[in-house]
């Protein structure tokens, strides 16, 4: 008993327990987030913070219809380009003659006559090596086989521009989607996800074909296929799983033979180039979320970038140099053939 004398006495009575206080979660350390302190140290994120890897999909499809629809206000209503009336059309009339006058100098005509000239020349005879005579066995002459001439490969091709109308022009609808962009996506998302490099290379292709090589302006009429093309082509290339034909088509909204044309016909236009990397990605999308970020401000209107100046070329500058000392000799041989013919006026 003297050995616990100095502890204090164990009650088993409920009442004698102290509760402990509520939860509270706002007050938990574990579970708040430091705010942004006011003393400036702080930065808003900027969007060079941008990681492509920790990109959610949804966000980078967000940037992919942002980016369209800044290109659709920039472009407008334009038409698809109808067909041509006649076969060659002028500007490529150069071509088609270029075809016609190239000279076949191989043929296969001015080979067989060469080759029948040298078998004539060359007739078995007799021949003497120090007064000894020799018979020449005569030689086996290889069979004469007719030889193929030639061929022009894009003889019968029809010309580079009829062919690139042709294309962008199964990209066109006769009239605009009733469905918004951003619904398309979100359906084409719900039912196909698809990673974020996909979404961003789409974009990316897309951008390149509008603004860098302006091979196909992008309007209300054919942005939505445009985006299915994309999405299919930059499925096949970046993931190594991609969606049945007919499973995209029907998400899509098309035919299985239409989607087939229009892989392909965006295939032709992106020239097969697809490649991307994370540098690529990342610029892109970056400049996608300041386009997203503009286009929330008032009066904005998104233009396309310049193309760059060429530089001037030497020979040119020197031709105007020399045109413009000769302009300003003569007008002072003028002003001095004046002055000498006032003078002498003056003087008579």
């Amino acid at each position: 008993m003297n050995a616990v004398e100095g502890l204090e006495p164990i009650h088993d009575s409920a009442d004698t327990f102290v509760l402990p206080p509520p939860p509270s979660p706002s007050a938990d350390k574990g579970l708040t987030l430091a705010a942004p302190s006011d003393n400036g140290d702080t930065t808003p994120s900027s969007p060079s913070s941008l990681d492509v890897f920790t990109l959610t999909p949804v966000t980078a499809l967000k940037l992919l219809c942002g980016g369209i629809e800044a290109l659709v206000r920039i472009t407008g209503d334009v038409p698809p380009t109808p067909p041509p009336a006649f076969s060659t059309p002028p500007n490529m009339r150069g071509m088609q003659a270029e075809k016609e006058n190239i000279v076949k100098s191989n043929s296969y005509t001015n080979l067989a006559s060469l080759r029948s000239t040298m078998l004539s020349n060359s007739s078995p005879g007799e021949e003497d090596i120090d007064g000894v005579t020799l018979r020449k066995a005569p030689m086996a002459s290889p069979a004469l086989t007719p030889m193929e001439p030639y061929i022009i490969i894009g003889d019968n091709a029809e010309p580079l521009n009829v062919q690139h109308s042709a294309i962008t022009r199964k990209f066109y609808s006769k009239h605009p989607p009733a469905i918004s962009l951003d619904d398309y996506l979100m359906r084409i998302h719900k039912f196909c996800p698809m990673s974020t490099a996909v979404y961003l290379a789409t974009s990316f292709y897309i951008h390149r074909l509008a603004v860098d090589e302006r091979a196909i302006p992008v309007t209300r009429r054919n942005c939505h296929r445009l985006i299915l093309a994309g999405l299919r082509v930059a499925m096949k290339a970046h993931e190594d799983l991609s969606y049945s034909h007919s499973r995209f088509a029907r998400v899509g909204g098309v035919s299985e033979n239409e989607l087939g044309r229009l892989e392909i016909g965006f295939c032709f236009l992106t020239n097969f180039e697809f490649k991307t990397s994370k540098d690529i990605l990342l610029q892109h999308a970056i400049s996608l979320k300041e386009i997203s970020s503009l286009q929330g401000s008032m009066n904005f209107v998104p233009r396309l970038p310049l193309k760059s100046k060429t530089k001037p070329n030497p020979a040119q500058e020197t031709v105007v140099e020399l045109k413009l000392d000769v302009l300003t000799r003569g007008k002072r041989r003028r002003e001095s053939v004046e002055e000498d013919t006032s003078v002498g006026n003056a003087g008579s």
